[in-house]
């Protein structure tokens, strides 16, 4: 009865270990993935800052108004802001509830087939 108990607490164990493994290994993934994406921004808006300029430039020499480039540029930014925001869900949300999925549980062992390994 006492070599049981022993098992039952091994295996108690392995489990709680194997948990705190997955755990660090998903938060490892996130994390490096937060980290890339925040570059990727970072250079994204510095680019498209720089083409702000190049195109509220082009503009005002077509309209012959800086001031109106610049109110058209900043009108094109708001609709496109609008749409983003309309489809949030379909772009952002659903997609960021798939990705957590798959990390936290495509991850999970089958039990049937890891129960002989642990003993």
């Amino acid at each position: 009865m006492d070599e049981l108990f022993q098992d039952i607490k091994r295996y108690i164990d392995l489990r709680i270990k194997r948990t705190k493994l997955n755990a660090v290994e998903n938060l490892s993934i996130f994390c490096g993935r937060a980290i890339v994406i925040a570059a990727f921004l970072l250079l994204l808006l510095l680019a498209i800052l720089t083409l702000t300029g190049a195109v509220v430039a082009a503009v005002a020499d077509c309209i012959g108004s800086l001031m109106w480039a610049f109110v058209i540029v900043g009108g094109a930014y708001l609709i496109i802001a609008l749409i983003f925001y309309l489809l949030r869900k379909r772009l952002f949300v659903n997609s960021m509830v798939r990705t957590f999925s798959r990390m936290f549980f495509d991850n999970e062992p089958n039990l049937e087939e890891d129960d002989d390994e642990d003993f």
